[in-house]
């Protein structure tokens, strides 16, 4: 599989990343067995960047993920987690906070960006990993689709008492990059202006259907050598199942207009013989600042679609249609 470099760390990372939080029992639940196959073919296909976070099923993603991975080179793999929330056990006969996670673990989430709370949540997913550092630290899901009106509030802690502890953290040679987390591109765009980050991975804001951070946000990133990583690029499954696939949007049921906008990319798509999915992964890599494409994996058969979609051959012209049509916004000619 291609790499692309980190930009400011100089760490080589594949092209496409697993996305981990499926074997934290994302909207299904999955065996420990199931969870290792998925990893061990992700391996087997050249995969060797894998992203996780304390969120995804209170943990068990990340311990999952780290006996997983027990076995193969450090030096081989690409390992990203994410700090902002910390865990804590539940009380007795306390509910689940599953959270969409189906059986998650038995641990309260609990939102801190300070200080100490980084320091905290990074040091337990060491232990939950197995691991001594980690490549990529990302302050998780500070933004307005996941905190609301708490959002400025926190995002100042997070500026001024987080970065701190992730700066330092970098600067110990713990984690090799720091950056965030997000849905939304527009707070990687204020984060900018308030700290040195080194990445970002956006989720759900950068795909056929959502690309307004190709803008001036792409170019912003690749001025400052700033990297992205892509994640969701499906918008949570409609661009992987379709206008009949009944996929989800945005973590929710599809609207009308959505489906409608589908419909019409999967006609350019059919126009030009490419398949919308493939379509959909290797779109952000048109950027010379995404390094990654982070896709959800649970079976073995997906991987091995994935793989397909990310290899199918797709011709400037197709890239061009969507351009004239005003899907995409023209990308950089260095493309």
């Amino acid at each position: 599989m291609k790499t692309r470099i980190i930009d400011r760390s100089g760490t080589p990372i594949t092209e496409l990343g697993f996305g981990a939080a499926g074997i934290g029992n994302l909207f299904r639940s999955v065996t420990n067995v199931e969870a290792q196959a998925a990893v061990n073919g992700a391996w087997e296909q050249g995969l060797r960047y894998f992203d996780t976070a304390p969120h995804y099923g209170a943990g068990l993603s990340e311990r999952r993920l780290g006996l997983a991975l027990h076995e193969k080179p450090r030096d081989e793999l690409f390992l990203s987690t994410k700090v902002g929330r910390v865990l804590h056990p539940l009380e007795k006969n306390a509910p689940l906070e599953e959270a969409g996670f189906v059986g998650a673990a038995p641990f309260k989430r609990h939102y801190d960006y300070s200080y100490d709370g980084i320091m905290r949540a990074f040091e337990d997913s060491l232990q939950r990993l197995g691991v001594t550092r980690i490549d990529m630290l990302l302050m998780h899901d500070l933004d307005v689709f996941t905190q609301g009106d708490k959002l400025p509030e926190l995002f100042r802690i997070a500026m001024n008492s987080g970065f701190r502890a992730m700066s330092e953290l970098r600067d110990q040679g713990l984690v090799k990059a720091i950056g965030l987390g997000v849905n939304e591109w527009q707070v990687c765009d204020a984060a900018l202006d308030q700290a040195d980050f080194d990445c970002f991975m956006v989720a759900n804001c950068f795909t056929l259907l959502e690309n307004e951070i190709t803008q001036h946000f792409t170019g912003t990133c690749r001025q400052r050598e700033v990297s992205l990583i892509a994640a969701a690029p499906f918008n949570s499954g409609i661009l992987a199942k379709g206008s009949a696939g009944a996929g989800h949007y945005f973590y929710d049921t599809a609207p009308g207009a959505v489906i409608e906008r589908v419909i019409e990319l999967e006609k350019v798509c059919s126009e030009y013989q490419v398949p919308l999915p493939a379509a959909a992964i290797q779109f952000p890599l048109l950027y010379p600042c995404v390094k990654s494409v982070v896709i959800g994996m649970t079976s073995e058969a997906r991987i091995r679609q994935n793989m397909d979609w990310y290899e199918y051959p797709i011709s400037m012209d197709f890239w061009q249609a969507l351009v004239d049509r005003e899907y995409i916004r023209p990308f950089p000619k260095a493309c």
